[in-house]
């Protein structure tokens, strides 16, 4: 792929090109990253993780590292977007299940949950729309993960499909580099 593409334009290829991805290829990318993650001695360490809820389709599953996370003991936060701002709430008994979707089709915690402080997490999952290796990515175009992570202290890590790494993504001032970016391949990305 080009390099030349802006941000919008990038994300317009990726949507397409990822709503072609077979459901199979979608569960065993997802699975081998999830697999990866959860070796990672900075996940290991967390007991506090952030964890993006994904959208139905098109984007790395990521309810196996919830569950798993879960049933390891660890506390669970997912976004919950209201404007301009993104908070952390703490996955509560029934999880998943209680959660109703927003705009996006994305479950997502009610008004009423706490939010956590950023300085709370010790592990922060981020998605995006497409990756490089030298640790750049592409969002959804909201901004809402550049702005949390100038908040924590958290090891982050960037998660995504084969299909979502191309050469160069373009780059803004304002965008935050995450500590480490896995594909199903491998580690992709870690900062030195």
């Amino acid at each position: 792929m080009t390099t030349s593409l802006t941000k919008a334009q990038l994300r317009r290829h990726m949507q397409h090109t990822l709503s072609l991805l077979p459901p199979a290829q979608l569960l065993t990318e997802s699975t081998a990253v999830i697999h990866l993650v959860t070796s990672l001695p900075a996940y290991q360490r967390a007991q506090h993780l952030s964890i993006y809820i994904n959208t139905p389709t098109s984007e790395l599953q990521t309810t196996q590292l919830i569950r798993h996370a879960l049933k390891e003991g660890k506390r669970v936060y997912v976004p919950r977007c209201d404007g301009q701002i993104m908070q952390m709430v703490e996955l509560k008994d029934g999880g998943l299940e209680t959660m109703a979707r927003n705009k996006w089709g994305i479950l997502e915690p009610g008004k009423e949950e706490r939010a956590v402080e950023p300085n709370v997490l010790d592990f922060v999952l981020v998605p995006g729309v497409a990756f490089d290796s030298h640790g750049n990515r592409c969002g959804h175009g909201k901004g809402y993960y550049d702005r949390y992570l100038q908040q924590t202290q958290a090891f982050t890590c960037a998660v995504c499909l084969n299909d979502q790494v191309i050469e160069a993504v373009p780059v803004e001032a304002h965008d935050q580099k995450p500590n480490m970016i896995i594909s199903p391949n491998g580690i992709l990305f870690e900062k030195q």
